[in-house]
């Protein structure tokens, strides 16, 4: 079973880490602070807040963020949003930083974190590898952070800076082609609104409403620009989602189906076999 963490505190419950955070909505660790009385497994759970994690080092530990592992991995860094299913092996010795922040953390400054830093989202890419000009600047970050960590005011202004500079490092990997004026801010609306309505909203067109485009426009573009059409984007929530539920939660296919707003079981089980050539229940066995 997915275990939902409310907050900071409630996460370090969970891990086992005796440590009272700066605030309910900010705390910035090193992962040597957290030896030796973190538990050497953590279940899977989804936090109800965002997470940045920089790793620069792991010997023998390994992270699962959704279906994916990461073992032995050095100069990572991964961004976790409340969506984001997080379970971990922890190693005999990790160093690196962890932050974790409320969005109200950062208001008035910002608003609405996923929409500006769209790596948080379970649908981007989170892990990041670091190049040694990377790494230097973004460890001066976290110390930095560190260093103010009295002085929130101070911390707000360097957590966005760090945000920003992400944004710059998203850049650098994405594949998506911004000559184009305003196509690439298209895509970042279309898959945050789909990141926020695909359970109940599985239709191109209602995304082309919400955009203002027709469907056919709408499909044409962001396969333009991605190379897959609108729906494949979120037939690919929706499978995540389906996913998560199947590997960590005891649900039955009819309630995962219920869940995923599906009619009928039956749907949602050629739904799932169409694109991944496995009933639910084989995808579940083999797990």
């Amino acid at each position: 079973m997915i275990q939902k963490i409310s907050n900071i505190q409630e996460l370090y419950q969970l891990t086992g880490f005796d440590h009272t955070p700066l605030s309910d909505h900010f705390d910035i660790i090193t992962h040597q602070e957290t030896y030796p009385s973190t538990r050497k497994m953590v279940p899977a759970h989804r936090r109800d807040f965002f997470s940045i994690i920089f790793l620069e080092n792991q010997q023998e530990g390994e992270m699962q963020i959704n279906q994916d592992k990461h073992a032995n991995q050095e100069d990572i860094l991964f961004f976790q949003g409340p969506q984001h299913v997080f379970s971990f092996v922890r190693g005999e010795s990790m160093t690196g930083f962890l932050i974790f922040f409320k969005p109200e953390f950062l208001l008035p400054l910002k608003s609405d974190v996923v929409s500006n830093f769209s790596f948080f989202r379970s649908s981007e890419n989170n892990l990041f590898h670091l190049n040694n000009s990377d790494k230097k600047e973004f460890v001066s970050l976290f110390k930095m952070i560190k260093s103010e960590s009295q002085n929130q005011e101070v911390v707000k202004a360097l957590l966005l800076a760090l945000l920003e500079k992400a944004t710059i490092l998203q850049e650098k990997h994405q594949t998506i082609e911004k000559a184009i004026p305003g196509e690439y801010q298209l895509v970042n609306n279309f898959k945050r609104l789909v990141n926020n309505h695909f359970i109940e909203e599985k239709s191109v067109e209602f995304y082309a409403v919400q955009l203002n485009l027709t469907a056919n426009y709408l499909n044409n573009r962001i396969k333009a620009h991605t190379g897959k059409t609108a729906k494949e984007h979120i037939s690919e929530r929706i499978l995540l989602e389906a996913k998560n539920m199947l590997l960590y939660t005891d649900f039955d296919i009819a309630e995962i189906s219920f869940r995923l707003n599906f009619s009928e079981p039956t749907y949602f089980g050629k739904f799932f076999k169409k694109h991944t050539k496995s009933t639910p229940k084989a995808f579940r066995s083999n797990r």
